[in-house]
């Protein structure tokens, strides 16, 4: 993960803490953020599909936890999921706009003058 958004997600996450148990995990601690998840926190981990959009997965046992997450980050409410496979409730959250990109140019290079 890019530091700087490393640093501005652990901002964000400490903000939100105060209020509620939210926890950020890597994206080789999956195992660890469904346990935690499972136990009534607040799961925060990189998102597998869509890594390279820098989009978060949020999972917890408890819907009312999530919606109160989705109030704090102006999320509505209806991104809530049930999972399929595990105990636990799920949306996937985008906080902050992609990095934008550099166009390449199309076409041919302009010809040089000799």
């Amino acid at each position: 993960m890019n530091e700087d958004l490393k640093f501005k997600l652990n901002q964000l996450l400490k903000n939100i803490q105060s209020q509620l148990p939210v926890k950020f995990f890597a994206l080789e601690e999956i195992p660890e953020a469904v346990a935690w998840a499972e136990e009534g926190g607040i799961a925060v981990h990189e998102n597998f599909h869509t890594r390279r959009r820098y989009s978060y997965h949020v999972i917890c046992a408890h819907k009312n936890q999530l919606e109160k997450f989705c109030r704090l980050v102006n999320l509505p409410a209806s991104k809530i999921k049930a999972s399929e496979f595990y105990r636990f409730w799920h949306l996937t959250w985008v906080p902050f706009d992609p990095p934008v990109k550099k166009k390449r140019p199309r076409g041919r290079p302009p010809k040089r003058a000799l």
